[in-house]
């Protein structure tokens, strides 16, 4: 079960505390859909934990519906030590309409601050 949090109305977050697995993914796309549908434009938040494998295959899926629902999603603040990560979120940045910011673990305050910013 995915563990998700609501920081404002339009602000929806995530915790990934265990491997991801196309069941997982489906259940935070789920999650992500129903609040877009609640209002309009979200950001959302994402805290990987450290020790948690993202197989390239659902990394590219994840890619994709963020590509598919980007002019739905404003902001993306992805919080995690994993470099490579941090790496491809901020390449995606320039093919998404929505504003992709990575963040160390050690930064999640500031993360959840910008993400927490009003949509306009």
């Amino acid at each position: 079960m995915v563990s998700s949090f609501q920081l404002a109305n339009h602000v929806v977050g995530v915790m990934i505390d265990q491997d991801i697995t196309d069941e997982y993914l489906e259940e935070i796309h789920t999650i992500l859909l129903d609040k877009i549908k609640e209002f309009g434009r979200i950001n959302f938040y994402c805290e990987i934990l450290n020790g948690h494998d993202i197989p390239f295959k659902l990394l590219m899926e994840e890619l994709k519906f963020k590509y598919d629902n980007s002019d739905s999603i404003h902001r993306v603040a992805v919080v995690t030590d994993l470099t490579w990560l941090k790496s491809v979120m901020n390449i995606t940045g320039f093919v998404l309409s929505s504003d992709i910011k990575t963040y160390d673990l050690n930064e999640r305050l500031e993360a959840i601050s910008w993400v927490s910013e009003n949509i306009n």
